[in-house]
């Protein structure tokens, strides 16, 4: 009897796996390796300008690793908006295509991109909306003990702060916000360091670097708690205390300060779709439904081959921007934050110096090695 059952269950399973194979059909993609694509990456917002859009050619599969990524040059490109102004951008370096000076974006506007190439071909974008402006309703931080990979590319458990916001509190409209973050650290130090067997003669010896604090683009989607519009406890990233997590090397009587830089992006549908894949792509696992590059489309089109393949996005998006300086008592485990000018570091007003490198050791080196740096000027010096 158990023979017979045996037999019979063997002879279902054949029959489902005959079932399964005959509906199995071998499909091999025709991939062309050296398929080249265009690629555009631009923003307009309603701050202040000028604004560049980027041209670059992507890759072929077959190129040597080596190989650089080769910039769009010799196009026309073309914004356009809803009043019927239309602004020709010019060539201000190989790729790179700026937007008027005179140019300035407006809040319930719709803007499109056309881009003319060299070889003929015509590429334009959807037109994209300029939403108004959005601000988180407050802004709070605490101490906070996370994994973080220092420069060295290593793990390490850390102490730090953990910056978080509270948004759309005010929002009555029934229309889900859409927003994105864009934040940085910018860890400034000073010390002095003493020449040996002298009393009066020394270095003064300064500096500062630049971190984005989140790999993936930081999005308000998963993040509400309710059926409304509010948004409680949004990460705006991890912020660790320790320096040595940035690669610098300085006595312990340095002075270091931390500030943080925010941009909130309002977004329109598009361009959150967009960045939402993107997020999607870079978290893929090698799972079977995991999204592949090509599912990562933009708002771009060749209009006149619409075989011709155009990647990235041409973003129209307002912004708000804040900056925080960053105190962390590690002793008390207390984290505050102190409201500050937002300082763009690549406006020319921001003055130049010039800093020490130190050796290993952490003492200066010849007079030949050192290094100009942007000095903001919102840090005082004496």
């Amino acid at each position: 009897m158990r023979k017979l059952k045996l037999y019979k269950f063997l002879i279902l399973l054949l029959l489902i796996l005959l079932l399964v194979t005959s509906c199995t059909e071998i499909y091999n993609p025709e991939i062309s390796a050296d398929t080249k694509a265009l690629v555009v990456e631009g923003l307009i917002t309603d701050g202040e300008g000028p604004f560049a859009i980027k041209l670059t050619e992507t890759v072929p599969y077959t190129a040597d690793m080596t190989t650089e990524i080769m910039p769009v040059r010799g196009a026309r490109l073309i914004v356009s908006d809803t009043l019927n102004l239309a602004y020709v951008l010019s060539e201000t370096a190989a790729g790179i295509y700026t937007l008027p000076a005179s140019f300035v974006a407006r809040t319930g506007n719709s803007y499109k991109l056309r881009i003319e190439t060299s070889d003929g071909n015509i590429f334009e974008s959807s037109t994209e909306k300029l939403n108004p402006p959005l601000k988180y309703d407050s802004i709070h931080s605490f101490f906070s003990t996370d994994k973080f990979i220092d420069k060295n590319n290593n793990v390490r458990n850390v102490n730090g702060a953990d910056v978080r916001v509270d948004l759309f509190g005010d929002i009555e409209d029934v229309k889900k916000p859409l927003c994105r973050f864009k934040t940085d650290v910018t860890i400034q130090y000073s010390f002095t360091y003493n020449l040996p067997d002298t009393i009066a003669w020394h270095y003064f010896c300064f500096g500062w670097e630049s971190f984005v604090l989140n790999s993936t683009e930081n999005l308000t989607d998963e993040k509400a708690v309710s059926g409304s519009q509010t948004i409680k406890n949004h990460s705006l990233g991890f912020v660790p205390y320790e320096t040595s997590t940035y690669g610098f090397n300085m006595p312990d009587s340095a002075n270091v300060s931390y500030y943080l830089r925010i941009n909130q992006y309002t977004m329109n549908e598009n361009s959150f779709k967009f960045y939402q894949d993107a997020n999607s792509q870079l978290a893929a696992s090698g799972k079977i439904f995991d999204p592949v590059a090509s599912q990562l489309s933009g708002n771009m089109k060749c209009i006149n081959n619409p075989s011709k393949i155009v990647l990235g996005l041409f973003e129209v998006s307002s912004v708000s921007k804040s900056a925080y300086v960053i105190d962390i008592v590690n002793v008390s485990r207390s984290v505050f934050l102190f409201k500050v000018p937002y300082v763009d570091f690549n406006q020319t007003s921001v003055f130049r110096y010039r800093v020490w490198d130190l050796d290993p050791k952490g003492k200066p080196q010849d007079d030949e090695a050192y290094t100009e740096i942007p000095f903001t000027n919102w840090w005082f010096h004496n």
